[in-house]
């Protein structure tokens, strides 16, 4: 059994929500919301790389637009690695 962070209340495992607090686990806070693992693959790779392969594409490697893409896509990848590795985390 682990316990809620916020206050400290037992929470089983597989809960994603603490009954007592409302505190959410899950691998995102935005808008408000925790967020889950589909939500963190769809916004951390596909959109950025889907971005990304156009501009390979038609400026084929070119120009400050491009690499200025790749370092977004690269560095949005890399964070969303390290949220796959942390794991779930407590937001509330």
């Amino acid at each position: 059994m682990a316990h809620c962070p916020y206050c400290l209340t037992p929470v089983a495992k597989k809960d994603v929500v603490c009954p007592a607090c409302g505190a959410e686990k899950g691998y995102l806070y935005f808008n408000r919301k925790s967020r889950g693992l589909l939500f963190l693959l769809a916004f951390g790779l596909l959109i950025p790389w889907f971005v990304v392969l156009p501009f390979l594409f038609y400026f084929q490697g070119m120009g400050t637009l491009f690499w200025l893409a790749v370092a977004v896509a690269v560095g949005l990848t890399i964070l969303t690695i390290q949220r796959l590795i942390a794991g779930l985390t407590w937001y509330r």
